[in-house]
């Protein structure tokens, strides 16, 4: 019972109690703070990502991979290295530079190259290639092949020179051997207007011959002259429509995006019929007495038509920045004892240059590329670059030739949309 009644009595130990530095937890819990911060940063931009996939995906399968595949194209040729290793690799060794005419190791190979593709497509695969290099190696080729082993001779050389004196030109060998490259800049050197010589060697076609340096001059002059007509007509068309009441300019933009509802070959095929030698405007001419005029197929024909069709970019740009430009700038110019004209030029037009600038780079970029315009009522030399890509896609199928021109397009495009927004800086023209 005493015993029980002093362990009763005995002490209770306490614990101690230490007291919280602030100045110590403090890093602590800020650490922690910014692992929290960090962990949602990172799951927020996970599911921005999740958000923006397909669409991204959407992207490199239209676009991307479209784009990439033409530059390839471009570079890329493997007909006649594939069909035609032997002579690929016998070519590689010759310089013409150094030897003018191929040893009799490239004469052999190629005989080899063209028995074992006998009876296959291999052969008439390589003379399509190799004619787009010259014309007239398809012909050359394909009867070499059926003919080779008629002939007599104590070397190759003989026996293809006995069947063609073209194979005894350094030239026929150097077009080949550059064509059995599978990496290749062939196509550049003829968007370009240039060529090779019996030695190898980049040089400048006669100008007689020059063909697609003029065809991108033309292509560039007159996509500039569509753009500053569609910018010079529609900036008093867009300052009317951004004049009026909204409820009325809204009806009146109707007219401006009534065009948008009509394809581009059938407003080419209308302005074919008004601008014919019988049509409508050369008849309204002859009932003045001012006489007809020649429009279709024409540089002129083809500048009314693309201004038409591509004003309505021009409008709806300008449009959309004079929208937000206070008339009050003007009245305060005019309080200030300037004119109607210096108002004009001083108070509100600086403002509306960022439209301008947008809708002149807008149709310059889109009169780079048309087509169907200048096919319709243009002449032969008033066709752009775009005729010429899609007749080698379609006619001619000499599709490295025309992705090089369309990368050389593209490259330009994108030259002067760096060089807008350079000096622009993204958003329109620099005021002051």
């Amino acid at each position: 019972m005493n015993t029980a009644r002093q362990e009763l009595t005995m002490p209770v130990p306490m614990l101690a109690v230490v007291p919280s530095d602030p100045a110590r937890d403090a890093p602590q819990d800020i650490s922690r703070l910014k692992a929290s911060l960090r962990r949602a940063e990172r799951l927020g931009q996970l599911r921005a990502w999740l958000l923006i996939l397909p669409l991204l995906a959407f992207l490199a399968f239209t676009f991307i991979v479209p784009i990439a595949n033409l530059l390839l194209k471009s570079v890329r040729d493997t007909v006649v290295h594939d069909e035609m290793p032997g002579l690929s690799q016998a070519l590689q060794a010759w310089d013409p530079a150094v030897l003018a005419r191929p040893p009799e190791a490239v004469y052999a190979a190629f005989a080899a190259d063209l028995r074992a593709r006998q009876g296959s497509d291999g052969v008439s695969k390589v003379a399509m290639r190799l004619n787009f290099e010259e014309p007239g190696l398809r012909s050359l080729v394909l009867r070499t092949a059926r003919g080779l082993e008629r002939t007599e001779g104590a070397t190759w050389r003989e026996r293809f020179v006995a069947l063609d004196a073209r194979w005894d030109q350094p030239l026929t060998w150097v077009r080949i051997k550059y064509a059995a490259t599978p990496w290749t800049l062939e196509y550049y050197v003829k968007a370009f207007d240039l060529t090779r010589d019996a030695h190898g060697a980049v040089v400048a076609l006669p100008e007689t011959e020059q063909l697609y340096r003029g065809v991108f001059v033309r292509t560039v002059g007159l996509s500039l002259l569509v753009a500053a007509l569609c910018v010079l007509i529609g900036y008093p068309v867009a300052w009317f429509l951004a004049a009026l009441p909204t409820r009325i300019s809204n009806v009146l933009m109707i007219l401006v995006l009534l065009p948008f509802w009509t394809s581009f070959l059938v407003r080419s095929i209308s302005w074919m019929v008004i601008l014919q030698s019988n049509g409508i405007l050369n008849s309204l001419l002859n009932t003045l007495g001012l006489g007809s005029v020649a429009l279709i197929y024409q540089r002129g024909g083809v500048l009314i038509a693309m201004t038409h069709i591509l004003m309505p970019y021009a409008i709806l740009s300008i449009y959309s920045v004079m929208k937000n430009v206070p008339p009050i700038y003007m009245r305060a110019a005019r309080s200030l004892g300037a004119g109607p004209v210096r108002a004009f030029f001083s108070a509100y037009f600086p403002h509306t240059l960022p439209g301008v600038a947008a809708g002149g780079l807008l149709t310059f970029i889109l009169a780079v590329g048309y087509y169907i315009t200048p096919a319709m009522l243009g002449g032969a030399e008033d066709q752009l670059v775009s005729y010429y890509i899609a007749n080698h896609v379609n006619s001619t199928l000499n599709w490295g030739l025309a992705a090089a021109l369309a990368t050389l397009l593209l490259g330009g495009v994108m030259l002067i949309y760096a060089l807008f927004v350079r000096l622009t800086g993204g958003t329109g023209v620099k005021l002051g």
